[in-house]
């Protein structure tokens, strides 16, 4: 059984996945796990391979959920990012590492593109 705080971030991750097929991204993968990673969504526009890491919260009330999106949490990410890029031979395309907070009390989507990187 999933716990609490995993069901509302899969829940997160649907509203998030919608959110980019309808500006015209292409879903390649969700989920993509790694012992040292993992990533919430991998997608693709305009010749661009975007990893998207998903924070759902209640509210924005505290702080921005893309502050949990912390130095350590980046270079996870960055790093599965590679192990996927490799296992798919996708190193021709220009990369972006995107946050997108979900709040779920106020229906709204902030997306941050290029939020990390190198």
């Amino acid at each position: 059984m999933k716990s609490k705080k995993r069901s509302i971030g899969d829940f997160g991750e649907d509203i998030a996945a919608k959110y980019l097929e309808k500006k015209g991204y292409q879903i390649l993968k969700r989920n993509f796990l790694k012992p040292y990673g993992e990533i919430d969504i991998i997608c693709i526009k305009d010749d661009i391979l975007t990893f998207v890491e998903v924070k759902t919260r209640k509210n924005d009330e505290f702080k921005p959920a893309s502050l949990d999106v912390d130095f350590n949490k980046q270079e996870r990410i960055k790093k599965t990012a590679q192990a996927y890029i490799i296992e798919n031979d996708l190193s021709e395309f220009l990369i972006s590492f995107d946050v997108c907070e979900v709040y779920l009390e106020e229906k709204t989507i902030h997306y941050i593109k290029n939020a990390f990187g190198d």
